[in-house]
């Protein structure tokens, strides 16, 4: 009888081990990307500041291409959304030179503030985006 008690709780501790190596293994992995939407975020709160022109998406658009890797990477993790909202931020930027061209009458100036209120809106569902791919990764490694 001891010795079975003993044999199981050898096989208890035994399975606990592997199942704390495959975690730490999991977050080793899974590490790269979350710092990655780290630096989504960062880069999102230095936009926020700023109405974007097409000439500042240029950080954008490579942390857009990080992202897409990091979900052929791992396509059980939702970020197709992050990207999808990155999208969405690319589509109201503002027009390259657009003081001038409202000098000239060429935009309105209602559109041009239409605009700037989706780019931050757009940033904030960024945000919102990366928490959430953060959140299901810290589910998954503890």
């Amino acid at each position: 009888m001891i010795a079975l008690a003993t044999f199981l709780v050898g096989l208890y501790f035994s399975l606990e081990q592997v199942r704390r190596y495959r975690k730490g293994k999991e977050a080793a992995r899974l590490k790269p990307d979350y710092d990655l939407l780290d630096e989504v975020v960062v880069a999102t709160g230095k936009m926020e500041g700023v109405s974007a022109e097409k000439s500042d998406l240029v950080p954008m658009k490579e942390l857009r291409s990080r992202v897409e890797r990091a979900e052929r990477r791992s396509p059980d993790l939702p970020f197709g959304e992050v990207v999808a909202r990155i999208d969405a931020y690319e589509k109201t930027v503002l027009p390259d030179f657009h003081s001038k061209k409202l000098a000239g009458k060429k935009v309105s100036l209602s559109d041009l503030l239409d605009l700037s209120r989706q780019q931050g809106s757009a940033l904030a569902e960024i945000r919102s985006a990366c928490d959430r791919v953060q959140r299901e990764i810290d589910r998954r490694i503890k």
